[in-house]
């Protein structure tokens, strides 16, 4: 007696739609989804969640293949966010050097732009003797 085919389950299909969700247009959904799907026909529950959690892990170079503009743009702005939580709130500065149009040297942070107003600690490959 051979075993049944499992459908498949609830939580597998979510993930399955959750990752079809992200691809650019709605045919590119439509048609991602019901082929993702039909994988996990025949699988059982643990292979069928195992394999849709690597389809949702892979989405970001399926989209990138089929021509949708970077998912990476969000990540960046979400970085950038981070960066200014870690200057204004943790006072964890990214002090970059800078020169005057006179030629003077100061550092200022590269998100918040604020001068930092300690000593200037300037590289020796920068000193003139």
């Amino acid at each position: 007696m051979r075993p049944a085919v499992q459908a498949p389950g609830r939580l597998a299909r979510m993930v399955i739609g959750l990752s079809a969700s992200m691809l650019p247009t709605a045919a590119d959904r439509r048609r991602y989804q019901a082929e993702f799907v039909a994988e996990l026909h025949g699988l059982p529950p643990a292979a069928q969640l195992r394999h849709a959690v690597g389809v949702l892990s892979q989405t970001s170079a399926l989209r990138a293949a089929l021509g949708a503009t970077s998912p990476l743009l969000e990540e960046a702005e979400m970085s950038s966010i981070g960066r200014r939580f870690r200057c204004h709130v943790l006072r964890w500065h990214d002090w970059r050097l800078h020169s005057t149009e006179d030629g003077g040297l100061y550092r200022s942070c590269s998100v918040c732009r604020r001068d930092h107003q300690g000593q200037l600690e300037v590289p020796n490959s920068l000193r003139m003797p």
